[in-house]
């Protein structure tokens, strides 16, 4: 979820970027016009970024730097009376029209010229103020509302923001680029004006000669104005690269800067959004202290779930309401745009897994397909829900420390069901002695909720199980309790005793001898009685009974009961028989 939210992230302020820096460049990158207007002039002639102030005429400038913004406040003076005096050239040309063209013709280019006046009025108050214009406010019809434009002016803030840290980057490239532009124009001026004076005028009559004049004062007149945008242009690319070489900081100062402004306002969010969130979580575990107390079933009824998710709803709400409540206190347009988007976007990416949280809720409830005090099968191994959460506490109560806590996400694939305290949880414990179908005796060493280890007693040979093969070999618990059986024959010579004196006899004489082994203390009773007669031996059944502390000497145990089966039989002699082969003659 964290991919999809950076994702949706970097599109929505990939696409503001895009979409600022295409009106950006519409605007910056297209060529100057052949007619550039007084306004323009004028604001080449301002530094980039400075506030109005009276340093623009301090004495700390230069002499050549001051003559020249007093020389161009002089030209813009001097080119206002000139256009004026053009003015009144037209208007006598005006009167004198005798067409209805002409006077058309004559009229707009009267109205161009009032047009620069004005323009080069403006310009020379700008330059008088510092750059400074007042707008007139006007009050704006109010506006339906229309989410779209909602979302763009909490995103301005952000792409302003973005907008600002170029800046100066791109206005010194452009001015990079419009010198040579204007060189260039410069140079085909100069070129057509040479081209034209070469021309011979001998063969003109007076008003071809005067319109040919004409044009050749219309070009001079441009190479002029060509010349003194240039000037203009080259002035402020020195300033901008001066005034940037003095804004220059180090990166201990950007460090400085952002953790005493943004940084600041980033970590008094962040805390108070933690310091909400702990208070109300601090609150919540006094309230389940109590409530433990108060009774002795953990077991959480069905309106105290309810009241629990509403609790950490409130939590959360207050906690982000505390986080935007310190953001608008500093005044941080930006990160509250950025945080708004946040919020946005996990909305977005959550809107389609309503139904799995539908499911999850359920279940928090303690109303869905799991529930708590019930039993799930994980892995092969019943497992209770001890405590049902976001994240919910399964055990084994056979195997305490095997503990497992599953989020709600996973939990909501398994389906549980009641169980009893009495019913097996698993055949056996670490430590236990296990005998599994193939003959193996071990000792349970360790257990997992993917393996199970056997070995030695003293850890010897370890030999690890999947746990699905170690329940597939039907383990049997000797640790629990366990009986050995073993068979003994003696000869057929004792027939008339093989049902009365001899079981007892053996039974007696093994006891004894059982007494005097380390594991006597675990020993429950003892058996002797007649199994069957064998071809070669009348045959008995030894069985033993042990507690499960016994298990560890298993393999002692099944040694001595034949030993101590035979030693009877040396004291009563008997003879113990071997396995006979009875041969027939064929002719008998």
């Amino acid at each position: 979820m964290k991919n999809k939210l950076s994702h949706i992230l970097f599109i929505i302020f990939l696409s503001g970027i895009t979409l600022f820096s295409t009106k950006s460049h519409t605007a910056d990158e297209k060529p100057p016009l052949p007619e550039q207007s007084a306004q323009e002039e004028i604001m080449l002639l301002l530094l980039p970024k400075h506030k109005p102030s009276a340093d623009l005429f301090s004495s700390n400038e230069s002499n050549t730097l001051k003559d020249v913004r007093f020389n161009k406040l002089n030209n813009i003076i001097n080119k206002i009376k000139q256009q004026r005096e053009e003015i009144e050239e037209k208007l006598i040309l005006l009167k004198d029209a005798k067409t209805e063209q002409e006077k058309v013709s004559i009229q707009s280019e009267i109205d161009n010229i009032n047009q620069s006046i004005k323009e080069h009025e403006q310009s020379f108050e700008m330059i008088q103020t510092g750059g400074l214009e007042l707008d007139e406010i006007e009050d704006s019809p109010e506006v339906p509302f229309d989410w779209q434009n909602e979302l763009l002016e909490i995103l301005k803030p952000i792409l302003n923001e973005l907008h600002q840290l170029t800046e100066d980057k791109r206005e010194l490239v452009d001015l990079q680029k419009k010198i040579p532009f204007l060189e260039s124009q410069i140079q085909d001026i100069s070129e057509r004006l040479e081209l034209m004076a070469k021309i011979n005028i001998e063969g003109l009559e007076n008003d071809a000669l005067k319109q040919f004049e004409k044009i050749i004062r219309k070009w001079q007149k441009r190479l002029e104005e060509k010349k003194y945008l240039l000037e203009l242009a080259q002035l402020q690319l020195n300033e901008m690269i001066k005034s940037q070489a003095e804004k220059e900081v180090s990166v201990s100062d950007h460090i400085k800067q952002f953790a005493t402004g943004r940084g600041a306002t980033l970590f008094f969010a962040v805390m108070a959004f933690f310091v909400v969130y702990f208070f109300f979580m601090l609150m919540w575990k006094g309230i389940s202290w109590i409530n433990k107390r108060k009774k002795d079933d953990k077991q959480q009824t069905y309106f105290q779930r309810i009241f629990t998710l509403v609790h950490y709803t409130t939590a959360l709400i207050f906690s982000l309401a505390a986080g935007f409540y310190v953001l608008n206190l500093r005044n941080d347009q930006v990160l509250i745009g950025i945080a708004i988007i946040l919020l946005i976007s996990l909305i977005w990416v959550l809107k389609n897994s309503i139904p799995r949280y539908i499911n999850e809720l359920k279940i928090l409830l303690n109303a869905g397909s799991v529930r708590e005090g019930e039993s799930i099968f994980y892995n092969g191994i019943p497992m209770e829900v001890t405590n049902l959460n976001f994240y919910t506490k399964l055990t084994n109560p056979a195997l305490p420390k095997l503990t497992l806590h599953l989020p709600l996400s996973e939990l909501s694939n398994y389906i549980s069901r009641p169980c009893s305290k009495d019913e097996p949880w698993f055949p056996c414990q670490e430590g236990d002695f296990v005998m599994l179908s193939d003959g193996t005796y071990s000792m349970v060493q360790r257990i997992t909720l993917e393996n199970v280890m056997l070995s030695l007693p003293n850890g010897m040979m370890p030999q690890t199980y999947v746990i699905g093969d170690f329940l597939a070999e039907k383990p049997k618990n000797f640790s629990r309790g366990f009986f050995v059986v073993s068979d003994f024959g003696i000869d057929y010579k004792y027939q008339q005793q093989c049902t009365t004196q001899i079981p007892e006899l053996l039974c007696a004489g093994i006891r004894e001898g059982l007494r005097h082994e380390a594991y006597s203390d675990f020993l429950n009773d003892i058996w002797v009685f007649f199994s069957q007669a064998n071809t070669s031996s009348l045959d008995y059944k030894i069985v033993a009974v042990f507690d499960g502390q016994a298990a560890v000497y298993y393999h002692s145990i099944t040694r001595d009961l034949q030993r101590y089966a035979v030693e009877v039989c040396n004291q009563q002699q008997w003879e113990i028989p071997f396995t006979q082969l009875v041969v027939h003659n064929a002719q008998s």
